[in-house]
């Protein structure tokens, strides 16, 4: 008997942040950690995870938007309208705000769930921030930026290829293949196989929840935007929703938040890597500041180092290539003020 699409939604959202949160947790994912180390150290295994993900992503989501399985192109990510401003300021605040936290969304989460208490700091911090930014105080002033600087770009004008006048599909397998080329050309590959293993997974769950939200899961009789992995968004609809018992959004954000947290905190117990630790006393402001511009900056920017920075950036978007620029200009400014401490 064929499932109902909200059976669909549900189960495949849990499984997919089961498997996500896992991996993640085991290979302690962190874009941050990847610029940190490659900066400071010339460590290319974490870059390798990006790009070992970013190239399953770019690649499996042109499959699905070529074979007319997802309608890639009604995805926020393509949209005509382009707060090329807020984004900008929204990416520079997350990246420098995710420096001071320590890690990115995706490390601040997992290191909360396995007990470090700086972390949780940061993701209070950082969802208190997005929901002033999204629903509460911040919002008008959010809105207000949009109305007067956001210019409106022709149809299908968000997707990069079609301003370069090329099939989305050759594009995207070209800068596919390209992140393949880099993990082989730059370090020693085979000092991070679990890595780059751990990155080809959490693209796969990218993609796998484009396919389900696009399509296992559509109604016919009420066709909804497709929608894939981020997490400030999600995080902060959850909050608004065990504070005001009020949802708002998809339930995908809600189940997929769900099963991360719950794959996250099984691995941890089962490899003994929960554990109860406090921060540095002189880290705590970091951590407060840091959490909430990630918070602030993820809501102007579309998305956080996931959502935009995996997610949008597979579908070669304009807004998503200006927003993971401007997130990795604030990481490296981040990186500079904590040097000059």
């Amino acid at each position: 008997m064929d499932w109902d699409p909200g059976v669909w939604l549900a189960t495949g959202s849990v499984a997919i942040g089961l498997a996500f949160g896992i991996t993640a947790q085991r290979s302690r994912f962190c874009i941050v950690a990847a610029l940190g180390n490659w900066t400071l150290m010339r460590d290319y295994r974490q870059v390798h995870a990006y790009l070992a993900a970013l190239g399953i992503v770019l690649i499996g989501t042109a499959l699905l938007e070529w074979s007319g399985w997802v309608a890639v192109g009604n995805s926020s990510y393509r949209s005509t309208t382009l707060d090329w401003v807020g984004i900008s300021i929204g990416g520079l605040v997350f990246g420098a705000g995710a420096m001071l936290a320590g890690g990115c969304i995706t490390r601040t989460l997992i290191r909360s769930v396995e007990g470090n208490l700086g972390s949780i700091v940061a993701l209070f911090a950082m969802i208190l921030a997005a929901m002033a930014t999204l629903f509460g105080v911040i919002e008008p002033l959010r809105g207000y930026l949009r109305s007067a600087t956001a210019v409106t770009l022709p149809d299908g004008g968000g997707a990069v290829a079609q301003w370069l006048g090329l099939p989305n599909m050759l594009f995207a397998a070209t800068i596919g293949l390209l992140c393949i080329l880099l993990i082989l050309r730059t370090g020693d590959w085979r000092q991070g196989k679990v890595l780059i293993l751990s990155g080809i997974l959490i693209g796969m769950g990218i993609v796998a929840a484009w396919w389900l939200t696009g399509y296992a899961a559509q109604d016919e009789f009420e066709p909804t935007r497709p929608l894939s992995v981020s997490l400030v968004g999600p995080l902060t609809r959850a909050a608004v929703y065990i504070t005001l018992g009020r949802i708002s959004g998809s339930l995908f954000g809600f189940f997929l938040i769900s099963g991360i947290l719950a794959g996250a905190l099984l691995s941890a117990l089962a490899c003994g890597d929960f554990r109860w630790t406090t921060p540095d006393g002189t880290r705590i402001g970091h951590y407060i500041v840091g959490g909430a511009m990630m918070g602030m900056g993820a809501i102007m920017a579309g998305g956080c180092n996931i959502g935009q920075g995996l997610t949008g950036l597979g579908t070669l978007s304009l807004q998503s290539i200006l927003a993971v620029s401007a997130m990795i200009a604030g990481m490296r400014l981040g990186l500079w003020w904590l040097a000059r401490e």
